[in-house]
C-alpha cells in the first residue's frame, strides 16, 4: 500500500535529520567546501565585473576552464551565455519557461 503523501515527507524529514546527526563531521565537512567554493565564484564574477563592466556580464556567467572553481587566475576565466535559466522541469522554483506540461 502506499503512503500518503504527508507520510512520505515525515519519513525523509526523519531520515534527514538522523544522517546529519549521525554524520556529523561528514555535513559540516560539505558544507563547508560548498560555501567556500560559492565564494570563489562569486570572487571571480566580482574580478569580471571589475574588469568588463556590470553591463557585459548582464545575462551571462562566468566560466571556470578548468571546472576548479577555487582557480580564479584571469587565464582561467571566460564569459559564457547562461548555461540554465531558473532551474529545471518540475522544480517548482523554476522560472515560468520551464513549466510543465499537461499531459493529453
Amino acid at each position: 500500500m502506499a503512503r500518503s503523501l504527508q507520510a512520505t515527507k515525515k519519513a525523509k524529514a526523519a531520515y534527514s535529520r538522523r544522517y546529519r546527526k549521525e554524520n556529523a563531521s561528514k555535513v559540516r565537512e560539505y558544507n563547508r567546501k560548498t560555501v567556500k567554493q560559492r565564494a570563489n565564484r562569486n570572487k571571480a564574477r566580482a574580478m569580471m565585473v571589475k574588469r568588463y563592466g556590470k553591463r557585459r556580464l548582464k545575462g551571462k556567467d562566468v566560466h571556470h576552464k578548468n571546472s576548479n572553481p577555487n582557480s580564479n587566475h584571469s587565464k582561467n576565466l571566460a564569459i559564457v551565455k547562461a548555461h540554465h535559466e531558473g532551474g529545471v522541469r518540475g522544480n517548482k522554483n523554476a522560472s515560468g519557461k520551464h513549466k510543465m506540461r499537461k499531459r493529453k
